[in-house]
């Protein structure tokens, strides 16, 4: 609980990319003794399984404390600074290391590890007592953690060949990320219009300029992942039958 509400952000986002740093060696060194697949992969695509396996996880268990602060904040509308900036921490993390560990990713996926970490720093500075544009930050990162199995399935297709289980898991996954993406998505388009007419500064709707345009970039990564999910999950088969 200390950890939850400590007001030292930039030690806790420190501390915690170090310990999930060191966790990429213990991950690769597991996978290494027990998993025939990942011993002939590169070291690259060694790193990219990593990365993505560790970060599921890592979202996995966040996924309590995003589901409780989105009830606290959009339903009993209590904005608590220390909690609500460590779950952005908690969610920078793995996209940070990731940044540092694999060297060769998609260019909109890389724009993407970016944009969450300078929303971090944002986030670490915002005063969500009052009402602004980055309080929409909640919504998106909480449903983005609830969609943890993404990055699960795009690190295990490279651990085993049972065609059938990545089938499944790609369906589960793109149903998952669907669902979290509408409502993510949904949220933003009714309400980012209402705080822009509510704005009474310059500043204000500057702000909101600049946040839409790198959730765009965001969104842009999302339906590129989602249309690999689908063309994954073989949709299309399913219906032939």
């Amino acid at each position: 609980m200390n950890i939850l509400y400590t007001e030292y952000h930039y030690s806790l986002y420190f501390v915690g990319s170090t310990l999930f740093y060191y966790a990429y060696f213990v991950a690769n060194s597991l996978l290494t003794a027990f998993n025939r697949k990942y011993r002939h992969l590169s070291n690259e695509k060694q790193m990219y399984v990593v990365s993505n396996l560790l970060k599921s996880i890592f979202l996995c268990f966040s996924t309590p404390l995003a589901g409780y602060v989105l009830y606290d904040t959009m339903y009993l509308r209590n904005w608590n600074n220390p909690l609500i900036k460590n779950l952005g921490v908690f969610y920078s993390i793995p996209d940070t290391v990731s940044l540092l560990m694999v060297k060769k990713m998609d260019m909109t996926t890389k724009i993407h590890h970016i944009i969450v970490v300078l929303f971090n720093i944002a986030s670490i500075s915002n005063n969500y007592s009052t009402n602004n544009i980055l309080r929409f930050l909640i919504i998106y990162g909480c449903f983005s953690t609830f969609a943890f199995i993404v990055n699960f399935i795009l690190a295990v297709r490279f651990l085993h060949e049972n065609k059938l289980i990545e089938m499944w898991l790609s369906r589960i996954a793109f149903i998952t990320y669907t669902l979290c993406c509408t409502i993510n998505w949904g949220w933003h388009i009714i309400y980012i219009p209402e705080l822009y007419n509510n704005c009474e500064s310059q500043m204000c709707s500057y702000s909101i300029y600049i946040y839409s345009s790198m959730v765009g970039a965001l969104v842009i990564d999302d339906i590129k992942l989602n249309k690999w999910l689908y063309n994954k999950s073989n949709f299309l088969v399913l219906k032939t039958h």
